[in-house]
Order: C-alpha cells, then sequence, then structure tokens
C-alpha cells in the first residue's frame, strides 16, 4: 500500500496555485503565489516519484496550475508593463518645457487651466484641415472665440461664464477596427493667449451638437459634435486647438489648429 508522504506538499502547492490562478491580475502577488506554488508542487512530485507515494496525481495537478498561474502572472505583468509605459510616453510628449518658461509672469487664470505645451506658427492646421489623431480623422470646423451670446441663448439653463464661451466645432471619422466614442477618446483644448489650456470641463453648457449625443462609430463612421470653454478674456484670441488622443495609446497623439 502506497503512503501518503508528500500528499501535504502537493496540497499545499494545488491550493497555492489555485489562488496565484485567481490573483494573476494583482503585479507582483500572483506572480510571487505562483512561483511558491510550483515549488511546492514539484518538491512534492519529486518525492512522490522518487518513494512511489500516492501523492503524485495531487501533485501533477499542483504543478499544472501553478504553471498556469505563473504564466498568466508573466503575460498580465507584460500587459501592465506595456500600458504604463505608453501613458509614460504620452504624458513626456503633452508635458511642457521648462526651458524659456517664467511662472512669475504668466497670466493666471480662473482655476480650470493648466500649463500649455507650445507650437509654432506653422505646425498650425488653419480651420478646416483634417488631421489624424489616434484612431480619428479630426477636422476643426469652427472656432467661435465668442460663443457666449449663441450659448446662452440656447438654452434658458446655460449660466454666464466667468470669461467668454468659446466654441469649437469637431468633424470626426473613426478609422479603427472596434468602437469608437469620440467625445471619450478625444479632449479638446483651447490654448489661450496666457499660454494656458481650457478644456471642456471649464463650460457645463447645453449645446445644440452634443458630444454624448454622438452614437457608438463603426470602422468609417462620421459625427460632428461641439465643444465650449470658458475663457478669460486676457486669453483671447488665443494661439490654438489642441485635440489630444485621450488615453494616449494610439499615435499620432495630438494635432493643433489656428484659432481664427
Amino acid at each position: 500500500m502506497q503512503d501518503n508522504q508528500g500528499r501535504g506538499l502537493a496540497l499545499g502547492g494545488l491550493i497555492v496555485g489555485i489562488v496565484a490562478l485567481l490573483l494573476c491580475w494583482v503585479p507582483v502577488v500572483g506572480l510571487v503565489l505562483a512561483l511558491v506554488g510550483l515549488g511546492l508542487a514539484i518538491a512534492a512530485l519529486v518525492i512522490a516519484v522518487r518513494r512511489r507515494t500516492s501523492a503524485k496525481g495531487l501533485a501533477i495537478a499542483g504543478t499544472v496550475v501553478s504553471g498556469v498561474a505563473l504564466i498568466a502572472a508573466i503575460v498580465v505583468a507584460a500587459f501592465l508593463s506595456a500600458v504604463i509605459t505608453s501613458i509614460s510616453d504620452s504624458i513626456e510628449s503633452a508635458s511642457p518645457s521648462a526651458s524659456g518658461t517664467n511662472p512669475a509672469t504668466s497670466t493666471p487664470s480662473t482655476g480650470t487651466g493648466s500649463a500649455s505645451a507650445t507650437a509654432t506658427a506653422a505646425e498650425l492646421l488653419p480651420i478646416g484641415t483634417a488631421a489624424e489623431v489616434g484612431e480619428y480623422t479630426v477636422t476643426v470646423s469652427s472656432v467661435q472665440l465668442d460663443a457666449t451670446a449663441a450659448i446662452l441663448g440656447f438654452s434658458e439653463l446655460n449660466q454666464p461664464p466667468d470669461g467668454q464661451y468659446v466654441l469649437v466645432t469637431l468633424d470626426v471619422v473613426y478609422n479603427g477596427n472596434e468602437e469608437g466614442d469620440p467625445w471619450l477618446d478625444l479632449t479638446a483644448n483651447f490654448v489661450g493667449s496666457d499660454s494656458r489650456q481650457y478644456d471642456e470641463s471649464t463650460c457645463s453648457a447645453v449645446l445644440d451638437l452634443e458630444g454624448t449625443s454622438v452614437p457608438t462609430l463603426e470602422n468609417g463612421g462620421a459625427a460632428q459634435y461641439e465643444v465650449c470653454m470658458d475663457v478669460p478674456a486676457a486669453a483671447l484670441p488665443g494661439q490654438r486647438v489642441l485635440v489630444e488622443e485621450t488615453f494616449g495609446l494610439t499615435r499620432p497623439l495630438e494635432a493643433s489648429w489656428r484659432t481664427e
């Protein structure tokens, strides 16, 4: 009759392997547990083979489960590393240069802007010109530098701006192979004459062509929608309209248009 020597190790390896498989999506934790489970299961398998104990089947099961958990943990770690690297590259490419900037002389905004990256006049596209941004072909069709009256007149719910409303109309075509929601995938910013960015969060007004009303697009799907920003009068007529890929995962990440 076979003895049970090594059965405890095998059972421990199997249990730890199962836990590692369940937690493989947690960085480091899943990988460490998988290695521990694999070590216990292999040790039990060696004992079972050498001494011909009844723990062989359990040890094999623990080895297989822990091995699968180890592979899954490595795949997840590689995926997360790629995502983090992509996001980091996006942030670095969009961050402003520290040289040539004097915070003491910049005009303060109302607290809704952020420091702007610079773009030369030669890089700015004329209004009505299409450009590739992420998985979209984007066209800034119009820029109304003083849309306050139009926006206030559209809905009685709209409140007067702190500065004045700027209204940007975007035409987009989705070129990806899955599905696209441009109002989520793209971010529009108005870069003011004060070298600060003003995004859609500065404007909560109800618009005629709301981005949220655009249906999900498939390959070749086109849509038009508007975005608005509350911009201080001192920041007008502005430097450019910047449209970026929100998550920074698909290049080209951004394009810039003239404001008028």
